[in-house]
C-alpha cells in the first residue's frame, strides 16, 4: 500500500519532471497515438492503450516508496530494504490491469491480446505468447499490495475520460486472482500484421522513453553541395563515363517509386547520385529523415569522410549536427565524433540517437535488419523513425538471400502504410529482387564503363608466390589462418620487399595506418609511379574487400562466390590506367568457409571459363537465376521466415534472421595499448573506471583487434594467463604490460597464435 493515503501515484521520482502517474499515462498514450496516425495502419488501440496503461503497475508499493523520497541519496537504501518486501517489477502487473480493464469495452479479443503484449514487453521484448507467471513471495506481496490500490488509483483517475471508459469494475473485481495469462496471437493478414504490432511497439516505446526529453519530429531540409565531386576523377575518360551515368540515373530516376534499384558497378560514382537524390528529397515537406545503410563499417566511413570532408565540404560543419553516425563504436553526430578530443558522456542515453530521431542517419544494414526483425524493445524503438523517410541501402547483395525475398515485400508494405521508401544499390541485381524497378539507364553507359576498366581474369589451380609480381598486388584468402600462411610465405619468396598483412586481428589504428600508407603510395604522380619505391604486397582476409581507398595492380583472390569476387574486382586499376592489371582466382584446398557451398560450387564451375570483366558480368544474370533454382535450404529458409512472421512469432523471426544474419564468431575483442608506460597506463585506469563500454569503445576502439583462438587455448600455448584480472572481472581483455610484446605481434598482430 502507498505510504502516505494522501500521496498522489508517481510514475517516476518526485524530483524529476512531470512526476505524477496520471499526467505520464495520459501523455504516453496520447503520443503513441499521435505517432501510430502518422501512418495508416488502422487500428490506433494498439498505440492508445498500449500508451496509457502501460505503468499502470508502478502502483507497486515499490515504486511508489521510492519515488516519494526527496532525497535521491536516500533512494537506494529504500529499495534495497523494500527487494525483502516486494519485487521492483510493473510490467507484468501492467498488462495483468490492463487484461481486465479492457474487457467488454468495445475492443475484440486479438486487439486486447496485442495492447498486453506490447505492455508485457515494454521493457524487454514483444512476444507471440504470454502464460504462466512464475511467482516468487515477493511477487505475490506487490500483487496483493496493488490490488489494495486500485480503489485509490480509480479514484485518482475519476473524471479523466480516457479512464472513464475502462472496466474498472471488473478489475477490482478479478485482478486478485493467480496471475496466468492465456494470450497466443494470430495473424490474419501477413505481413501487415506482424509490421502493425512492430510499428504500434515502437511508437509506445518512442512515447514512452521520449516522456522525459523534449524532441521534435524532424523534418529533411539539409542543404548537400556536390559541385566538387563531379571534377573528381583522376582519368578524364572514365570522368564522362561517370558524369553521364549521374546525370541518366538523375535524369530518370522516379521520386513516386516506393523502391527503386540502381544498378551500380563498383567505382562509378554512386555516392554522388546518392547525394544528389537526397538533395531532390529536401522540397519534400513530407520527408522527415533520410538513412544510409552499408553492410561495412568501412563504407560507412567513407560515406562519413566525403560528407565532412574539409577542402570540400559536402555539409556544413553547422549541419553535421543534424546527422546521426550509428555503429557499435559511435552514437553520436557528424559534429560530435569530427570534434578533436570528444568523449562520449559516459552515463547519458540520448533518446534522439537511439531513436533516430535525427534528419540524415549513417548506420550499418545489421541495424536495418535489427531494427525490422528484432524483437528487442531498444532496437524496434528505432522502427517508427522510417516513416516518411527515405531509406538508402548499399550493396543490398551481401543481405543473405533467403531474407532478401521476405524483406522485399516488408519494403512494399512499409511504403504502403508508412510513407517509407527504399532505394536499393548494388553491383549486382540478385534474382531475389530482379522484380524491382531499375533506375533506367543506357546500356551503352554500363557497358562502356566496364569495356573501359576492363581487367583480365585468369584462374590458377594453385598459387605461386615466387612468380608473382611485386607491384601494388594484393593477396586475399577467405579465411585468417590461411592468409597468416599466406603472409610467412609470401616474406619468405620476397625476402627485402615490402610485404604488409590485414585482418581483424590487426588492430584497428594499425589497419588505419597500413591502409593510409598504401593509399597514399597510389596517389603518387606518374613520374613517382615510375620508381619502384612504393611497390608492395599486402596480404589480407575480406577487409579490403570494399570501402577502401586503395586500386591495386594486381590482385589474386582465393576462390569465393561470384558476388565476393566482384566486390574485390573494385579495388583493381579503378582508374583502367593500367593495362597490365589482372585478377587472379586461386585455388586452395576447396574449402568453401565462410560462403554457401552452393554459391562456392557454382562459382567453381563458372570461374574457369572467364576470361575478363566483360565475360564476369555477362554470366551474372545466369548465374543468380541458377542459385535461386538451386538453393532449396534458401528457398525453405525464406517459407520458415514468412511463416513466423505470419504467426506474430517474434521471437522465431529474430532467432531465425539473427543465426542467419548476424552471426557472432564468438571471438574475444582484445585491448592492444601502445607498447609504452603511458599509453598502458591510460587504457587500463580508463577501462577499470565506472564509465561504460561505449566510451571505452570511443576513446581505446582502435586499439582493439580480435582474438583468433578462444582464450583456453592461448592459455596453453602461453603457459599462463597475460591478461590484467581485475579487467578480466569486467570481461575485458587487456594484456599486463609485461606481456604485451607476447601477445601481440607487430606484423601479424594477434593472429600470431594461429601459427602451428
Amino acid at each position: 500500500m502507498l505510504s502516505a493515503c494522501t500521496s498522489k501515484f508517481l510514475s517516476h521520482p518526485i524530483d524529476e519532471q512531470a512526476p505524477l502517474l496520471i499526467d505520464h499515462l495520459l501523455s504516453v498514450g496520447k503520443k503513441s497515438e499521435e505517432l501510430f496516425s502518422e501512418s495508416l495502419f488502422s487500428n490506433k488501440s494498439l498505440a492508445f492503450y498500449s500508451g496509457l496503461l502501460h505503468d499502470v503497475g508502478k502502483i507497486n508499493p515499490i515504486y511508489q516508496k521510492i519515488f516519494h523520497e526527496p532525497e535521491k541519496n536516500n533512494r537506494k537504501n529504500i529499495e534495497k530494504h523494500e527487494l525483502t518486501n516486494y519485487v521492483k517489477e510493473h510490467s507484468r502487473f501492467s498488462a495483468w490491469t490492463a487484461d481486465k480493464l479492457l474487457q467488454k469495452i468495445g475492443l475484440d479479443y486479438d486487439t486486447i491480446d496485442k495492447i498486453l503484449v506490447l505492455i508485457y514487453g515494454h521493457h524487454t521484448n514483444i512476444r507471440k505468447y504470454l502464460g504462466r507467471i512464475t511467482k516468487s513471495e515477493q511477487f505475490t506481496a506487490s500483487h496483493k499490495a496493488i490490488d489494495s490500490n486500485l480503489q485509490k488509483l480509480k479514484s485518482e483517475l475519476s473524471g479523466k475520460p480516457e479512464f472513464s471508459k475502462l472496466n474498472w469494475d471488473s478489475c477490482i473485481e478479478k485482478f486478485a486472482r493467480p496471475m496466468n495469462f492465456d494470450v497466443s496471437l494470430n495473424s490474419k493478414n501477413s505481413p501487415d500484421d506482424y509490421l502493425e504490432m512492430s510499428y504500434a511497439f515502437s511508437c509506445l516505446l518512442q512515447a514512452d522513453r521520449g516522456s522525459f526529453h523534449e524532441w521534435l519530429v524532424p523534418n529533411f531540409d539539409l542543404e548537400l553541395n556536390t559541385d566538387h565531386l563531379s571534377n573528381s576523377s583522376k582519368n578524364n575518360r572514365l570522368g564522362k563515363i561517370r558524369t553521364s551515368f549521374q546525370t541518366q540515373i538523375m535524369k530518370n530516376f522516379d521520386y513516386s517509386e516506393p523502391i527503386s534499384i540502381i544498378h551500380a558497378p563498383t567505382g562509378i560514382g554512386k555516392t554522388k547520385v546518392f547525394l544528389d537524390i537526397i538533395n531532390r528529397y529536401a522540397n519534400d515537406k513530407n520527408m522527415q529523415r533520410v538513412f544510409y545503410f552499408s553492410p561495412l563499417l568501412a563504407l560507412t566511413e567513407d560515406f562519413e569522410r566525403q560528407l565532412s570532408n574539409k577542402g570540400h565540404p559536402i555539409i556544413t560543419q553547422n549541419d553535421q549536427k543534424d546527422i546521426l553516425v550509428y555503429n557499435h563504436l559511435h552514437s553520436e553526430s557528424l559534429q560530435e565524433k569530427n570534434e578533436e578530443n570528444n568523449t562520449v558522456n559516459s552515463n547519458s542515453w540520448i533518446f534522439e540517437n537511439e531513436s533516430f530521431n535525427k534528419k540524415f542517419v549513417i548506420t550499418t544494414t545489421q541495424r536495418l535488419l535489427m531494427t525490422l526483425y528484432s524483437n528487442k524493445a531498444n532496437d524496434k524503438m528505432k522502427l517508427a523513425s522510417f516513416r516518411n523517410s527515405v531509406l538508402i541501402i548499399d550493396e543490398v547483395q551481401t543481405i543473405p538471400k533467403s531474407i532478401l525475398s521476405n524483406l522485399k515485400e516488408i519494403f512494399k508494405k512499409m511504403n504502403q502504410y508508412m510513407g517509407t521508401k527504399f532505394i536499393l544499390v548494388s553491383a549486382t541485381i540478385p534474382h531475389e529482387i530482379g522484380d524491382i524497378t531499375s533506375v533506367s539507364l543506357s546500356k551503352d553507359v554500363l557497358y562502356d564503363y566496364i569495356l573501359k576498366t576492363k581487367k583480365q581474369i585468369s584462374f590458377i589451380s594453385s598459387l605461386n608466390l615466387s612468380n608473382m609480381p611485386i607491384k601494388k598486388t594484393l593477396i586475399m584468402a577467405n579465411t585468417r589462418k590461411k592468409a597468416l600462411d599466406c603472409y610467412s610465405k609470401t616474406t619468405q619468396a620476397h625476402d627485402g620487399e615490402k610485404v604488409y598483412y590485414l585482418s581483424t586481428g590487426i588492430r584497428k589504428k594499425d589497419r588505419s595506418e597500413i591502409i593510409k600508407k598504401l593509399s597514399n603510395a597510389d596517389k603518387l604522380s606518374n613520374a613517382d609511379k615510375l620508381s619502384n619505391a612504393d611497390n608492395y604486397v599486402l596480404v589480407s582476409t575480406q577487409v579490403v574487400e570494399a570501402g577502401v581507398d586503395i586500386s591495386f595492380s594486381h590482385i589474386y583472390r582465393e576462390e569465393a562466390p561470384l558476388d565476393n569476387i566482384i566486390q574485390v574486382m573494385g579495388r583493381l586499376n579503378r582508374e583502367g590506367e593500367n593495362g597490365d592489371a589482372e585478377l587472379v582466382v586461386y585455388r586452395t584446398d576447396g574449402e568453401s568457409t565462410p560462403y554457401s557451398q552452393l554459391e562456392f560450387k557454382t562459382t567453381q564451375e563458372k570461374i574457369k571459363k572467364i576470361k575478363d570483366s566483360v565475360d564476369l558480368y555477362r554470366i551474372l544474370e545466369e548465374y543468380y537465376s541458377e542459385i535461386y533454382e538451386k538453393n532449396l535450404s534458401n528457398q525453405d529458409g525464406t517459407k520458415k521466415l514468412e511463416q513466423a512472421i505470419k504467426q506474430l512469432d517474434f521471437d522465431k523471426v529474430w532467432k531465425f534472421v539473427k543465426e542467419l544474419a548476424l552471426k557472432e564468431d564468438g571471438r574475444d575483442t582484445v585491448f592492444i595499448p601502445d607498447n609504452n608506460h603511458e599509453s598502458w597506463q591510460k587504457v587500463q585506469n580508463g577501462l577499470l573506471s565506472n564509465d561504460t563500454s561505449k566510451k571505452n569503445l570511443k576513446e581505446f576502439g582502435d586499439m582493439t583487434a580480435s582474438l583468433p583462438i578462444p582464450l583456453h587455448k592461448l592459455y596453453e600455448k602461453m603457459g599462463e594467463n597475460p591478461f590484467d584480472e581485475d579487467l578480466m572481472e569486467k570481461n575485458i581483455l587487456l594484456p599486463k604490460k609485461e606481456h604485451l610484446e607476447k601477445v601481440y605481434d607487430t606484423n601479424t598482430g594477434l593472429d600470431k597464435w594461429l601459427a602451428e
